[in-house]
């Protein structure tokens, strides 16, 4: 057998490893990846490598970018929030927190107005 040879295969084979961007995360501590398939059958989870995120793919599809460093409940939670039949919901939600700080800017313009008129 010749073992230069095979050395040199299983290095090649390392090296394709590590230059994938995409590392599918079938299990981990918290059984994270176990746990988002409950909520959706087609979800999977991923760790892009390239920009060092935990991402969830669905059916080939980059579904979302998590917001955090590791898996945890928040990772659960972000999931079932963000899902496609929560999206008028969360539509109602940005645009009560847009009217919010509208409302906000407003006072702050006419408060600074009336402090420079005091002058």
């Amino acid at each position: 057998m010749n073992f230069q040879r095979l050395s040199t295969a299983i290095l090649r084979l390392w090296q394709l490893g590590c230059d994938m961007e995409l590392k599918r995360i079938y299990d981990d501590l918290y059984h994270i990846a176990k746990r988002l398939r409950k909520i959706d059958r087609n979800y999977k989870l991923y760790f892009n490598r390239a920009v060092g995120r935990y991402e969830i793919y669905a059916k080939g599809a980059m579904q979302m970018a998590l917001p955090f460093e590791r898996l945890d409940a928040r990772t659960l939670e972000y999931a079932r929030k963000t899902r496609i039949e929560n999206i008028e919901r969360i539509i109602g939600e940005i645009e009560r927190d847009n009217a919010r700080l509208e409302e906000m800017k407003k006072r702050l313009v006419l408060e600074k107005m009336l402090a420079e008129s005091e002058t």
